[in-house]
């Protein structure tokens, strides 16, 4: 009788233990935003192996992704497959895509290409509204524009629904000012848009803008990688590509960004900096985990 009993909570025991395991992995969201530079170019596996592999070890169960060049949507469900995301959405399967790929399914899915210069992707995970964008490289009156028009859209929803945007900016916030006020990263740009015609990055032809950000501030929303990093220089996710470069031309253009109803939940954020992602792209990915409320 006592063995009967002894097994019977050595078996409860058991399954309490399996029970707590499982609600720890699902107490918390992991999320990254990776530019991957030119659909992985730097990966030249035939099924993108280096970057699967680097990407099921971190484990992310949302992963946002742009310049996703040359995927098409049959082939992103089978890179993402890889790394244990069954559900995949790709923008569109020319130029330079935004792609989002889940371990939970995608729903209410929009892909908006009309007055962006390359779009963006709106959908649904658990009880999270997603934006997923690439912003124009180009000029800095088209990237207002284009922040105008996904603002308007999240303002056309209920005040109370939880928002997340990520991607490339192509922008800097006035959150690092500091580091951009030496005026270095400016002059670097100001090359370009003399030498370009179809390039206005700058302001007048001189200032950094930082439209596009103070517009996301004003509207609520939060800079994930602020709440947790007060410093520039940790927060950088560009790199330094030829000699006329330095450590104050460098800049930050990456960001996921939460709405106000959310910051209660942020666990942590960071830059992704390892022996994979120091070559693997000209950006470094973005982390930011939350706290898991669904179905509490």
């Amino acid at each position: 009788m006592r063995k009967t009993h002894f097994k019977a909570w050595s078996m409860l025991l058991f399954l309490l233990a399996i029970s707590f395991s499982l609600s720890i992995a699902q107490e918390k969201l992991r999320i990254i935003n990776y530019n991957v530079l030119v659909g992985m170019e730097t990966d030249t596996t035939s099924n993108k192996e280096s970057f699967a592999n680097w990407i099921k070890y971190q484990n992310p169960d949302i992963l946002a992704l742009e310049e996703m060049n040359n995927f098409t949507q049959k082939r992103l469900e089978e890179f993402a497959r890889q790394y244990g995301h069954p559900y995949a959405v790709l923008l569109k399967e020319d130029g330079y895509p935004v792609a989002l790929t889940s371990k939970c399914p995608i729903v209410n899915v929009s892909k908006v290409l009309d007055n962006m210069h390359h779009g963006f992707i709106k959908a649904r995970i658990k009880d999270i509204n997603i934006i997923v964008l690439h912003l124009s490289p180009h000029k800095y009156q088209k990237r207002n524009e284009e922040i105008d028009l996904i603002l308007e859209t999240i303002a056309s929803y209920p005040s109370n629904e939880k928002w997340m945007i990520m991607g490339d900016f192509n922008s800097v916030t006035p959150l690092d000012k500091e580091h951009y006020n030496n005026g270095k990263l400016a002059k670097s740009m100001e090359g370009n848009d003399i030498e370009y015609s179809y390039v206005k990055n700058l302001v007048n032809g001189k200032a950094l803008d930082y439209g596009v950000h103070q517009k996301i501030l004003d509207f609520g929303f939060v800079d994930v990688l602020r709440v947790f990093h007060k410093d520039f220089i940790s927060t950088c996710d560009t790199k330094i590509f030829n000699p006329n470069e330095t450590e104050d031309t460098k800049s930050r253009i990456d960001f996921i960004y939460i709405s106000k109803n959310m910051e209660a939940d942020a666990i942590t954020s960071e830059v992704l900096k390892d022996s994979f992602t120091d070559y693997s792209s000209d950006h470094y990915p973005v982390l930011f985990e939350l706290k898991n409320r669904v179905g509490r």
